[in-house]
């Protein structure tokens, strides 16, 4: 997909909503002791992801589970649903008991694919979100494969042959291809943007020389830098990332800077709350944890502030929300 007008003029509503979601990520609030509900939890629990396996969401939501399932002395079952960037598990959510019994590992595009008229459910009215983890940085991203090894050799390629370079990511109309527009548009390139279900497809494809890069948070391939078969070539931050001292940032070349994912967990409107309540101090406590603090640091999470609790959380989708319903709008979108 090559850049059109309003896309490009999408990445300065994008850029608002990083500041918004970084303005707001250091709202921490202390987490008192609460007891388990009556008869709660008995049996066990769904955990609802929106895309496949592999990717950030996916690892997250199978992270911070672990010490959940010891906190609450119950099983949580992981479950991938992916499709529609999200809208799919969204609607199976909706469709489920407001008992508890069903999570949903949310991220931005909940705040979108109502606008989009992919879902009917409208987050910050439909869902109650338990918490907010962390947010994460993106990064664009070659394989061993690759006969563009950096970031200069791809935008003169894409300068060159316009729209012929492949870049992949999660989701059509998602977050991934709305936050690379961003760049592109600043390095004045058009690229045919190739989406993917499965961020394990998506890997599988650059490793496989089928396309010529990715956009990805450089965390959820760690593994693969490490072992060289993966090289992220530009880091959408403000400044260099210090895990990555020889890889360019988006800052330090006059790029717009795109927003930052974020990762969350919800539950149905109408779940009784005293379980929010219960939920929102065993995920809060789970993310307390030596292992999942582990899991951020090594995975970049705790680059920037991101942790919001229940009230926050909700506050914080309604104002994105609201952002981009305007915007949409104002692009004709809706």
């Amino acid at each position: 997909m090559t850049l059109n007008k309003r896309t490009k003029r999408l990445g300065g509503i994008l850029l608002a909503l990083c500041l918004l979601v970084l303005a707001v990520g250091s709202l921490v609030a202390a987490q008192e002791e609460v007891p388990k509900p009556e008869g709660y939890p008995k049996g066990p629990i769904e955990y609802v992801i929106g895309w496949g396996a592999g990717g950030g969401s996916d690892t997250f939501g199978r992270v911070i589970c672990i010490p959940a399932r010891r906190k609450m002395g119950e099983s949580i079952v992981v479950v991938n649903m992916s499709g529609a960037a999200s809208a799919i598990a969204t609607n199976y959510v909706m469709q489920q008991p407001a008992d508890g019994y069903t999570l949903f590992g949310i991220t931005n595009e909940i705040c979108m694919n109502p606008l989009l008229d992919r879902t009917d459910c409208i987050p910050h009215k439909d869902l109650i979100p338990i918490m907010r983890a962390h947010v994460d940085i993106g990064s664009i991203t070659v394989g061993e494969k690759s006969s563009m090894k950096t970031w200069q050799e791809l935008v003169d390629y894409a300068k060159k042959n316009p729209g012929a370079l492949s870049v992949g990511g999660t989701g059509a109309a998602s977050f991934d291809e709305l936050a690379a527009a961003v760049i592109w548009d600043s390095a004045g390139i058009k690229v045919e943007y190739i989406p993917f279900d499965s961020a394990g497809e998506m890997h599988a494809s650059l490793l496989g020389g089928h396309i010529d890069a990715i956009y990805e948070e450089p965390g959820v391939v760690m593994s693969m830098i490490e072992e060289g078969s993966l090289s992220p070539v530009l880091m959408l931050t403000e400044k260099r990332v210090a895990r990555f001292p020889d890889v360019l940032c988006a800052g330090e070349l006059g790029y717009e800077v795109p927003p930052k994912l974020w990762r969350g967990i919800a539950v149905k409107g109408g779940t009784p709350a005293d379980i929010v309540k219960y939920l929102e101090y065993v995920f809060a406590e789970a993310r307390k944890t030596g292992l999942y603090q582990s899991f951020e640091e090594r995975r970049l999470l705790n680059l920037y502030p991101g942790y919001l609790g229940t009230k926050d959380f909700k506050e914080a989708l309604g104002a994105e929300y609201e952002l981009n319903k305007q915007v949409m709008k104002k692009l004709g979108y809706i």
